[in-house]
């Protein structure tokens, strides 16, 4: 991430299985960028700025409706110990999607409108 770009803490869920953690942050870089959705997964023994970035995306200049979030609507839960299950707009554009992250499978759902993931 560019110095000069702010981040701004969405959500935190936390793996019931390990002391993995997943965060959506807002990304905003300025006036001359539209604002991303950014997914990190990390440890809680490491440092937060050790978290890999797994998911960025952007509404893709209001394609993907923004509802309540900050950019657009995204669900993000830990569907049991170690299986991440991020959903988003189907409209999204995306630039980084991961298959895995710190020992965590990640599986993604794209939808119109966006359903959110659930536990089993």
């Amino acid at each position: 991430m560019a110095n000069d770009c702010a981040s701004g803490l969405i959500h935190k869920a936390y793996d019931p299985g390990s002391d993995r953690y997943a965060v959506v942050e807002e990304r905003d870089c300025g006036a001359t960028t539209g604002k991303a959705t950014v997914v990190r997964v990390g440890r809680a023994s490491r440092s937060p700025d050790a978290a890999v970035e797994v998911f960025v995306a952007d509404d893709d200049h209001g394609l993907a409706r923004a509802m309540e979030f900050p950019n657009m609507a995204i669900g993000v839960v830990w569907r049991r110990p170690g299986e991440l299950s991020i959903a988003f707009d189907s409209k999204a554009r995306v630039f980084r999607r991961l298959p895995t992250a710190e020992g965590a499978r990640i599986s993604y759902i794209s939808t119109e409108p966006i359903a959110f993931p659930g536990v089993p």
